[in-house]
């Protein structure tokens, strides 16, 4: 079983994986010698409204310590609604913190450049 997974439901708590990025960025990477950039793609589910919190709370921690955080949500179809996940995330109003939606392979790269824009060509 992998960090954040919930092998009985099949439900993933994304808050484990954030909580796990903190520690090996403080134990390994010390922001004021590396650049930061956590990315987290996903299909937008999580284990509850509660855990959706939990989480907006720890990429605050990471963007303080992080250059960019880049959040890539996986959908099925054009026709997909926002995710709980994505919809929590678009309460976050930091230039840092740069959401896409992908929704077919060839999104991918495009994606990637979204995260990685210079600083002064975000929209």
């Amino acid at each position: 079983m992998t960090c954040g997974e919930l092998g009985e439901s099949g439900g993933t708590k994304v808050s484990a994986a954030y909580q796990l990025a903190l520690e090996v960025i403080k134990e390994r990477f010390d922001p004021n010698s590396w650049n930061i950039y956590p990315f987290h793609f996903s299909d937008g589910d999580n284990w509850g409204d509660g855990d959706n919190g939990l989480c907006l709370s720890l990429i605050g921690q990471l963007m303080a310590l992080s250059n960019v955080f880049g959040y890539g949500e996986i959908q099925d179809s054009v026709f997909s609604h926002a995710s709980t996940l994505m919809s929590a995330y678009s309460k976050i109003e930091d230039e840092r913190f740069i959401r896409v939606t992908i929704q077919r392979k060839e999104d991918v790269y495009p994606a990637l450049k979204t995260f990685f824009r210079v600083k002064g060509d975000r929209v």
